[in-house]
C-alpha cells in the first residue's frame, strides 16, 4: 500500500532540495561544526556467526565505538544456546542499537515463515535495547534478474514485513545491497519511492551503493528524510580481504560529504551512524581486524566525531 498522505516522488523531491540547499549555503558549514553524532560499529569485520560477537565486543570497547550492531540470528543463538544475550552485552559494556535482518522478498509461499522469523528476532531486538531493525531482502541470483517481474512481490512483502517490524515498536530501515533484489540505482528509486514510508524507512550502506554502481552521495541527499540508520562504508575495489570494500578514508566514497548531509538529521534519526567493513577470510587484509577498526575510527575524530575514552 502506497502511503497517500503526499506523493512519495514530490516528497523526496520537495524535502532533498531542502536538505541540499542547507547543506550548500554559504551560511552553514556543518563540516566545522561540533559534531553530536555517536558513532557505533557493526560486527562484521570481525566475522558473520555467533562465535565471532565477543571478539568484536571487546575491539570496540578499546576504541570507544558507542554501540553496535549484529544479526538477528545470532542474537537468538546466544539466547537460546549460550548463556544469555543480554549478559554477553553487559560483560562488555557495548550496548546494541540495531540487528541486521534479512528475508525473503520473491516466493510468497514463504512469507508467513520468514514474517514469523523476523517477528522473533524483532522481539529479542528490542527485548535487548535495540531500537533499529536494518532490514535487507536475502541474496539472490542477479544474472536475469529483472525487478519489473517481480514487482508485486517486492512491494507486497516489504510493506507486510516494514509493518511487522513497526507494530513491534522498532524502526525498519531499508538497507539495499549487492546481490540481493535491490542492488542497482533504479531498483532503490523505484522501490523507496513506491513503498509505503510510514512503515518502511531507509537504512542505507554507502559503500555497498558504491559498489553497486549507485552514487550513494545523491541517494542519500534524495531520501534524506527517510534515512533512519546508516552503514558508514568506504569502497576501493580490487581483492583486498574486504570484498573491494577499504578502512574509512581509504576508498573513493565521499564520506565527508555524506557525513555533512546526515549531521542534519543528527536530532531526528532513531537509529546511528556504524561504521562497517566487510570481511573476506578467504584472502588475508594488510591489518588486523583491530587496526582496520581503529584507522577508520581516526578518520572520523579528525572529522570531529568522539568517541569514548
Amino acid at each position: 500500500m502506497k502511503n497517500t498522505n503526499l506523493s512519495r516522488r514530490d516528497f523526496v523531491k520537495i524535502a532533498g532540495m531542502g536538505s541540499a540547499a542547507s547543506l550548500l549555503g554559504p551560511s552553514l558549514a556543518f563540516s566545522e561544526m561540533a559534531k553530536k553524532f555517536q558513532i557505533g560499529s557493526t560486527f562484521i569485520l570481525w566475522g558473520y556467526g555467533a562465535d565471532n560477537l565477543e571478539t568484536s565486543l571487546v575491539d570496540m570497547k578499546k576504541l570507544g565505538y558507542h554501540s553496535f550492531e549484529t544479526f538477528g540470528h545470532v542474537i537468538e543463538e546466544w539466547e537460546t544456546k549460550r548463556g544469555g544475550f543480554k549478559e554477553v552485552v553487559a560483560k562488555h559494556g557495548v550496548p546494541i542499537i540495531s540487528a541486521f535482518c534479512m528475508t525473503d522478498v520473491l516466493d510468497p509461499s514463504k512469507r508467513k515463515d520468514e514474517l514469523k522469523k523476523l517477528i522473533r528476532w524483532c522481539k529479542l531486538t528490542r527485548e535487548n535495547g535495540g531500537k533499529v531493525i536494518e532490514y535487507c531482502p536475502t541474496g539472490i541470483k542477479r544474472e536475469g534478474y529483472d525487478y519489473k517481474e517481480h514487482k508485486k512481490d517486492l512491494l507486497e512483502s516489504m510493506n507486510e514485513y516494514a509493518k511487522a517490524v513497526t507494530d513491534e515498536g522498532l524502526v525498519c530501515a531499508l538497507h539495499p545491497h549487492t546481490g540481493t533484489p535491490i542492488e542497482t540505482s533504479e531498483e532503490v528509486y523505484f522501490i523507496m519511492e513506491n513503498l509505503d514510508t510510514k512503515y518502511m524507512k531507509f537504512g542505507p550502506d554507502v559503500g555497498q551503493l558504491e559498489k553497486g554502481g549507485a552514487d550513494p552521495v545523491k541517494i542519500v541527499n534524495d531520501f534524506l528524510p527517510l534515512v533512519e540508520h546508516v552503514h558508514l562504508k568506504d569502497y576501493a575495489g580490487g581483492d583486498n580481504g574486504y570484498l573491494g570494500y577499504a578502512p574509512l578514508g581509504k576508498g573513493k566514497v565521499d564520506l565527508k560529504k555524506i557525513l555533512d548531509m546526515l549531521e542534519t538529521r543528527r536530532d531526528k534519526m532513531t537509529g546511528m551512524i556504524m561504521f562497517e567493513l566487510d570481511s573476506d577470510k578467504k584472502i588475508k587484509p594488510a591489518v588486523s581486524d583491530f587496526e582496520a577498526a581503529k584507522i577508520s575510527r581516526d578518520y572520523l575524530q579528525k572529522l570531529g566525531y568522539k568517541f569514548k575514552a
